[in-house]
C-alpha cells in the first residue's frame, strides 16, 4: 500500500508548490517543494516512492522532465530530463514501477525510459505514433500498447482518427513488435492478470537482484537455442547422410552395370574419336639435401 499523497498544488508567485504528505497510522507529515517552474502534468510511480514532473517555463518554453524521490521522509528532486519538444503531456508509469512512457497525446511523441532503483534516469528509446489517443502498459510491465481510437460518442468528432485508428504493441525498451491499421477502433485494453503469487517482500528481493536472475534465464535460454541448434544441424546431418546413401547406391548400380549395358565400350568409342593421347611422364625433384658426418 502506498503511503504517500499530494495534498494540493498552488500557484504562488514565486511558481508553484507541491505539498506531498506520508501516512503512517495516524500522523501525517508535511514536506513542501517548490517549483519554479509552471507544472503541466503530476505522475506518481505505480509502485515506489517517487514521483514524475513535467514542467515549462511562464512562457511556455524549454519543457521539462523531473523526477522526484519521498524515501527517507525528504522530498528531493534526484534527475532531470530536457524534452525535445512542448508536445509531451503524459507519463505512464509501468505497473511495477521504474519503466515509463513519457507521451504527447494528440501528437504522437514518445520516449521510453527508465529509473534505476538508485535513481539514475535512461532513455532507452525516441519513437512516435501519429494523432496517438491511448497508452497502455500490460499487467506484467513487459510491454506498452500505444493507439489511435475513436470516440464512441461523437461520430463527427472522430472523423479525424478514423483514417489513423490502429494499435502498436512495444516491449518496455520501445522496441515496436507488431503494427496495425484497424478501421473504426473504439477501444483497445488488456486482459486482467491474477495477483501475484509472491507477497511483497518477495517481490522486493525479484527487484533488488534482478541482474543475478536475468544471468541464470540468460543461461536457460542460451541452452535452449543452443539445443535448438543441434537439433536442426542434426536433422540436416541425418538428411545429408540420406542423400549421400542414395547417391552411393545409384553410383554401384552404375558400375554393376557398366559392361552388361556396354557402357564401356561406348566410353572407349567416344574418347577413341577425340584423338587423345595418353602419357605418362615421371618427374623427379630434389626436396632437400641433408649432409651427416660418419665418424
Amino acid at each position: 500500500m502506498m503511503d504517500n499523497f499530494v495534498v494540493c498544488v498552488e500557484e504562488t508567485p514565486l511558481g508553484v508548490v507541491l505539498e506531498p504528505q506520508a501516512l503512517t497510522r495516524l500522523q501525517t507529515g508535511l514536506r513542501v517543494k517548490e517549483v519554479k517552474d509552471t507544472v503541466r502534468g503530476f505522475f506518481f510511480e505505480t509502485k515506489g516512492q517517487r514521483f514524475a514532473v513535467i514542467t515549462t517555463t511562464e512562457e511556455g518554453h524549454k519543457p521539462k522532465l523531473s523526477f522526484y524521490s519521498l524515501a527517507n521522509g525528504q522530498c528531493v528532486n534526484v534527475a532531470n530530463f530536457d524534452l525535445p519538444t512542448n508536445n509531451y503531456n503524459q507519463v505512464y508509469w509501468a505497473p511495477e514501477g521504474q519503466y515509463f512512457v513519457c507521451a504527447g497525446m494528440g501528437q504522437g511523441d514518445l520516449l521510453f525510459g527508465w529509473m534505476t532503483p538508485d535513481n539514475k534516469m535512461e532513455i532507452l528509446h525516441k519513437d512516435e505514433h501519429f494523432m496517438l489517443t491511448d497508452v497502455s502498459w500490460d499487467p506484467s510491465s513487459r510491454f506498452v500498447i500505444t493507439a489511435v481510437t475513436q470516440p464512441m460518442q461523437n461520430e463527427l468528432g472522430g472523423f479525424k482518427y478514423s483514417m489513423e485508428a490502429g494499435y502498436a504493441i512495444w516491449t518496455f525498451q520501445g522496441r515496436v513488435l507488431y503494427r496495425q491499421q484497424k478501421e473504426k477502433l473504439w477501444q483497445i485494453s488488456w486482459r486482467p492478470h491474477p495477483p501475484s503469487l509472491m507477497n511483497e517482500s518477495e517481490q522486493k528481493k525479484v527487484r533488488k537482484n534482478i541482474r543475478q536472475y536475468s544471468k541464470k534465464y540468460d543461461a536457460l535460454d542460451d541452452q535452449a537455442k543452443e539445443a535448438a541448434r543441434n537439433a536442426v544441424k542434426n536433422e540436416r546431418d541425418a538428411k545429408n547422410r540420406t542423400f549421400q546413401a542414395v547417391l552411393k547406391r545409384v553410383e554401384d548400380y552404375k558400375f554393376d552395370r557398366y559392361d552388361e549395358n556396354g557402357w564401356s565400350d561406348s566410353i572407349e568409342a567416344h574418347l577413341a574419336t577425340q584423338g587423345w593421347e595418353q602419357h605418362d611422364d615421371i618427374l623427379e625433384e630434389e626436396v632437400d639435401v641433408t649432409e651427416e658426418k660418419i665418424v
